[in-house]
């Protein structure tokens, strides 16, 4: 049983490809995404295989990630588990300030709702759809705002200043007050899904002959990125180590080797394309917002 956890972010650095397998429709190699939604995220397994791996393996690493049976050792059950990380912040083209950081009221109440489950006192506020944090945000008559090639009437919404101001400390911190608060709209629910359904990356690939060097015949494939600067939540769950009395981990210790970045590093590396330097996150702990 777990009894200790916490929430934390992940900032995407660069464009981030957390693979579903391959499909037969237009895009070769999709994203995770739900099910039920269809908002991008990235699977647990995903997620804990990409710290494990951001660790060089030892006694420790094995005792806290798990660790399977093998000729000097039994199996050890892992007490550290991750949930889904679900979509929060979603960036989308704009014609003001480059682009904004669009989100709705769904994705902001599931959020207080997840926080709630796992006894987090903590809560985002949740602005009415189609408000903005800043005048800075909008264009023209300062009553619409351009994203990608849509046009919304819009207005400026204290509610949404607020989680503005309340988000942009734990991601950017102080030496960057404003960028999100500059950036953020708040969409209908219908909206956003559009967005995070239809303005993600997609990106033409080729495969290369290791022999010839030259492209291979029907080498041409199409895969899809969570574009740079979304921004997924996600929550760690710890409890004591699954081994023998003497060499026992408490919750509380491999929460602290977890939160101290001692075995979860602020930046590291997840899906695939690591050698074109994808998947680049960076993850914040929140402690309150």
């Amino acid at each position: 049983m777990f009894s200790n956890s916490n929430l934390f972010l992940l900032h995407a650095v660069t464009s981030v490809h957390v693979g579903s397998g391959s499909e037969l429709g237009i895009v070769d190699l999709p994203i995770q995404r739900e099910k039920h939604t269809g908002f991008p995220k990235i699977e647990s397994s995903s997620l804990k295989g990409a710290i494990r791996a951001s660790n060089q393996s030892s006694e420790e690493v094995n005792l806290i990630f798990g660790k399977k049976k093998d000729e000097t050792s039994d199996d050890i059950a892992s007490a550290v588990s991750f949930s889904d990380a679900r979509t929060l912040l979603f960036p989308v083209k704009s014609m003001r300030n480059i682009f904004a950081y669009v989100t709705c009221p769904a994705v902001l109440k599931r959020f207080n709702y997840e926080c709630n489950t796992y006894d987090h006192a903590i809560s985002l506020p949740v602005p009415e759809a189609e408000t903005c944090s800043s005048e800075k945000v909008q264009v023209g008559d300062k009553k619409h705002v351009v994203l990608e090639e849509y046009a919304y009437k819009i207005r400026v919404n204290e509610i949404t200043m607020q989680l503005a101001e309340k988000l942009e400390k734990v991601l950017f911190g102080e030496e960057n007050q404003g960028h999100l608060k500059e950036r953020l709209v708040i969409l209908s629910d219908d909206d956003f899904t559009d967005f995070v359904k239809l303005s993600t990356e997609v990106n033409p690939r080729i495969r290369v002959s290791p022999e010839t060097g030259t492209v291979k015949d029907r080498a041409l494939f199409y895969e899809e990125n969570v574009p740079p600067e979304t921004v997924f939540y996600s929550f760690v769950f710890a409890s004591h180590t699954r081994v023998k009395e003497e060499d026992k981990i408490d919750a509380n210790e491999v929460m602290e080797k977890l939160t101290s970045g001692e075995l979860f590093p602020e930046v590291f590396q997840l899906g695939g394309n690591s050698t074109l330097g994808r998947g680049v996150l960076r993850r914040t702990f929140i402690k309150e917002v």
